[in-house]
């Protein structure tokens, strides 16, 4: 674990992977569980804080930048002139992983439903889950051979493309494929998906349905 102090206000970071395995920390639980989050970096803090300058009541904000290779954490103090509401825990944890996605609020407001749009293809299907629990429940119900799958996140929600490789369906069919992913998540169209991944975050651009089942065993 390397610390850099930036500022008297700011600390940085750097972890690998091999020392998020050895807390027992996957980037997949830093997603989906935000009291675990919260405690993992509040650890980190009371680790590299050792002149104890954050350590006086005052608000404190992290941002997570995940990389190939581990993660940047940056851990600042909030100012005194700023606004009271940084003061609530819940808008510091919303602040948490905002380095996993990127974009203007505007932009995420863009209409999801467009019945006039056609899907992507009989082979391929993009569907956009709420939570990581609801990712890993669909891995866990496509368990499916030459079924290539990559997975996106986008102001904290799920996108997973999902394509049959070739034409040889040895276990499921993709209209049964889409109807079991449908109670998961909610198909979109190409057009949506590409106004989406401009702005996403690639967790897993390989068999994101084998490495979210490894992950979540």
């Amino acid at each position: 674990m390397e610390v850099h102090r930036i500022s008297e206000n700011t600390i940085r970071v750097t972890m690998d992977a091999d020392e998020l395995k050895e807390r027992g920390i996957t980037m997949l639980d830093l997603l989906g569980n935000k009291s675990q989050i919260q405690h993992f970096f509040y650890q980190i803090l009371s680790e590299v804080d050792t002149d104890h300058t954050f350590a006086k009541g005052d608000p404190v904000t992290f941002q997570v930048m995940p990389s190939s290779s581990g993660l940047e954490l940056l851990i600042s103090k909030v100012p005194d002139s700023d606004d009271d509401s940084s003061n609530n825990p819940n808008d510091q944890l919303r602040d948490l992983l905002k380095g996993l996605g990127a974009g203007d609020d505007d932009q995420h407001k863009t209409e999801i439903n467009d019945d006039r749009e056609k899907l992507v293809s009989d082979n391929r299907r993009v569907f956009k889950l709420d939570s990581i629990d609801l990712v890993a429940a669909l891995a866990d119900a496509l368990k499916v051979e030459g079924l290539a799958s990559s997975l996106y996140t986008y102001h904290h929600e799920y996108y997973l493309d999902l394509a049959y490789l070739d034409d040889n369906y040895v276990e499921l069919k993709p209209e049964d494929t889409w109807v079991i992913a449908n109670e998961y998540g909610n198909g979109m169209t190409e057009k949506q998906f590409q106004r989406i991944k401009k702005n996403a975050k690639c967790l897993i651009g390989q068999d994101a349905l084998g490495n979210i089942r490894e992950y979540f065993d």
